[in-house]
């Protein structure tokens, strides 16, 4: 057997530090970028103009379409990206709990 995740599968792990759920993918074909992002409920309401608000200069948005019959999926997000899309965006994950370890 190979140990290949079965098609349809959600990647989701939680943090080291703060145990929040987080969907953890590699997005894009050519120079992907793997992102951590926190998953929240299915039905948050996070518009695209507040989480773009939120992000700093290094830090992507992300767009993520909740489709029926289909596993999460991030998506790129770019200046010509529609205001009023329906989809959660989300930023990358920032942990707010201090490490327990020196090093």
């Amino acid at each position: 057997m190979t140990g290949a995740r079965p098609r349809g599968s959600t990647p989701t792990q939680r943090c080291p530090a703060c145990r929040a759920p987080l969907l953890v993918q590699w997005v894009g074909h050519t120079a992907a970028l793997q992102a951590r992002v926190d998953l929240p409920p299915a039905d948050a309401r996070l518009p695209y103009a507040p989480a773009k608000a939120a992000s700093s200069d290094n830090d992507l948005v992300w767009c993520l379409p909740r489709l029926p019959h289909r596993a999460l999926r991030l998506r790129w997000t770019h200046n010509r990206h529609p205001p009023d899309c329906p989809h959660q965006h989300l930023t990358s994950h920032q942990c707010t709990t201090a490490p327990t370890t020196l090093f």
